[in-house]
């Protein structure tokens, strides 16, 4: 009798805590940032946000943003926030109704070629498209020293980027580099056997691995290997360094708890939100926080780097599609 109450009062209890669980309130967040960034995030996040459960789909940004795009035609989103890096498919969430506009304050001194003018996006974090060489293979003085140069004959079967196709950050540097270069830039990468797979982090493989000796690559992967491969070089392109914007929308999802959605954006934009974006090796959009461990200053890059505007943003945004089959044609067909 005493071990049937026992087991009763052990199922009440399980059954408590189940219910108890699953009236814990949800929030969706869809990110290309790294498995690493959000496993600094979590614990942080459940202290200053006792009582909700945060649920996370980690995946490139191109990912991303198909997954979300067949939710919205399934009339299923379940995302409420989205941090990725393809700023142009923002830029059409936006036009076409999908996005929830919120101005943090925390985030007005952010400057304004960052974030949408209506509030739909604003960047939560600058990633930096730099190149690099496998020192073991490359000497320093045969290192390039810029980004259009890699159409010369010279680097035929020793280049390598990310997949456009895949990677947020690798279709901004190809649009960006295309679009001042030109297709016959793609055409010359083509031509030298380049190598586009995968996201950054191959990239850094293809180098170590000297399958690929040079690459472009996100800066902050190569500043987690500072003291671990000292053979991995960077390379700031004397032509200037791609700057993108990782950036920050809440998502129009209907039943949406946009209140709660709304604290956790202010939180991101707050100083240990920031704070851990530095230490995932990016740079921060607020200028009073300090530049990653091992990076140098944001606004010594920002002097020589490819310029963002608004002819740029909105040809890129509506021929998005068009560059990518552009580019598939050309790479590989």
């Amino acid at each position: 009798m005493k071990k049937l109450a026992l087991a009763l009062c052990l199922l009440s209890l399980i059954t408590s805590c189940k219910k108890e669980d699953n009236s814990k309130k949800e929030l969706w967040v869809y990110t290309s940032m790294y498995k690493d960034t959000i496993a600094d995030l979590k614990p942080r996040l459940e202290k200053a946000f006792p009582g909700i459960k945060f649920q996370w789909y980690q995946a490139g940004s191109e990912t991303i943003a198909s997954k979300v795009q067949s939710e919205i035609m399934a009339g299923a989103l379940q995302a409420d926030v989205l941090i990725s890096s393809d700023r142009f498919w923002y830029e059409e969430m936006s036009n076409n109704g999908n996005l929830h506009a919120y101005k943090s304050t925390r985030a007005s001194s952010i400057d304004k070629t960052l974030k949408h003018p209506d509030g739909f996006y604003t960047t939560v974090s600058i990633p930096v498209m730099v190149m690099a060489y496998n020192s073991e293979a490359v000497k320093p003085e045969d290192a390039p020293k810029t980004f259009k140069e890699m159409m010369d004959p010279k680097w035929k079967g020793k280049f390598t980027t990310g997949s456009p196709l895949a990677s947020g950050t690798n279709f901004t540097t190809m649009a960006m580099l295309q679009h001042h270069y030109g297709w016959e830039y793609i055409q010359g990468l083509k031509n030298n056997e380049t190598i586009a797979e995968g996201g950054n982090s191959a990239v850094i493989r293809r180098l170590q691995s000297k399958e690929r000796p040079v690459g472009w690559v996100l800066l902050e992967n190569l500043l987690r290997f500072q003291g671990k491969d000292d053979r991995l070089q960077t390379i700031f392109p004397e032509d200037g360094v791609v700057t993108h914007a990782n950036v920050m929308a809440i998502t129009n999802k209907k039943g949406a708890d946009r209140a709660l959605a709304q604290k956790f954006v202010d939180w991101m934009f707050g100083e240990e939100g920031q704070n851990a974006m530095t230490r995932s090796y990016m740079y921060s959009p607020i200028n009073t926080i300090a530049p990653p461990k091992g990076a140098p200053e944001l606004k010594r890059l920002l002097g020589k780097s490819f310029p963002w505007n608004k002819e740029f943003l909105d040809s890129v945004t509506k021929s998005r599609t068009a560059i990518k089959e552009k580019y598939t044609e050309i790479m590989f067909q």
